[in-house]
Formats: structure tokens, sequence, C-alpha cells
């Protein structure tokens, strides 16, 4: 994924709360085409790919080495983003989903459900964790699919054993 980028870069990831619909990912991709074609840093283009990884994760990047995404460009994605989650009714900036691969399909778990998921077995050390707050493309690229007990969120797991 994004092999067409190097170097530095940035990734903006969004879960949605379902699977997405054949319908709904051909028109997610089309609008995001169009974005990525036409992005722009104060009038310089971008250099941006996005992808539906799992089909049910919004995935866009930008090569900074090509060109930074400025904070109004990084608001225009965000708009698209937004009117994305609001046609679609997705829940992508619901930063309390925590997402995981179970028999290659997503699985979603509330942040406050956690420590209970991974106490009752439905998330074990070797379940594949999404960490979708990764904003580097590298960090991407090297740590977003990781066993549940390589992530930020199996430390919170711990943390939470040792305060009980």
């Amino acid at each position: 994924m994004f092999q067409n980028l190097k170097g530095n870069g940035r990734v903006w990831i969004h879960a949605a709360n379902r699977a997405l619909t054949p319908s709904e990912v051909s028109t997610i991709k089309s609008k995001f085409t169009q974005f990525c074609a036409s992005w722009d840093a104060h009038g310089n283009s971008l250099l941006a790919e996005f992808e539906i990884a799992h089909n049910q994760i919004l995935i866009l990047a930008v090569d900074e080495d090509h060109e930074s995404a400025s904070g109004c460009s990084i608001d225009k994605a965000t708009e698209v983003f937004r009117a994305i989650d609001e046609k679609f009714q997705l829940d992508l900036f619901n930063r309390m989903n925590l997402t995981f691969l179970s028999n290659d399909e997503i699985r979603i778990v509330q942040m406050m459900d956690i420590n209970q998921a991974y106490h009752s077995n439905i998330i074990k050390d070797s379940t594949t964790f999404l960490d979708n707050t990764v904003s580097l493309l590298v960090d991407f690229k090297s740590r977003w699919e990781v066993p549940f007990s390589q992530s930020w969120a199996f430390r919170k797991v711990k943390k939470l054993a040792q305060t009980s």
C-alpha cells in the first residue's frame, strides 16, 4: 500500500463502523481519486494516494518530500472525510472505536471495553491491532498492523491490570 509514496509522508486513517458496500466503495474511491488529483497546498500540487483497507478503513496519504500539506489543505481533506461520513453514516471520527482483524474481518471494540475484551479472550496477544492513530507514512508502513501485545492499547490494558 502506498508504494508510490516515498520518504516523509503523512497519513490520515478513519475506520468505518461497518463494512462498506460495493456501491459505497466505488463512490468513496471516486471521490478521493478526484480529490487527490486536485489537492494542493498554497497552489502547489500534493502527491497523494487513497486506499480502502479491509473494506472498512479509509486511508489518505501524502508524500511530504514532494510538497507538505498545510493547515488549509488538511482542512480540505477533513471536509471530504466528513462529507463521506455524513452521506454514509460511517462514524469515521469516533476515535473510541478500536479496530482489530479477526479471521480477515474487521472487529471494533470500544475503548472503554478493551480491558474486558482482552480478559475474556475476545482479543488475544496475537490478535492483529490496527493502530489508526499513526500519522506518519513510515509508521503506517511499519506498525499500522501489529499484534495486540505490541500496541499502545495493550499497554493500556496492562496498566489497568496493575492499578486494579
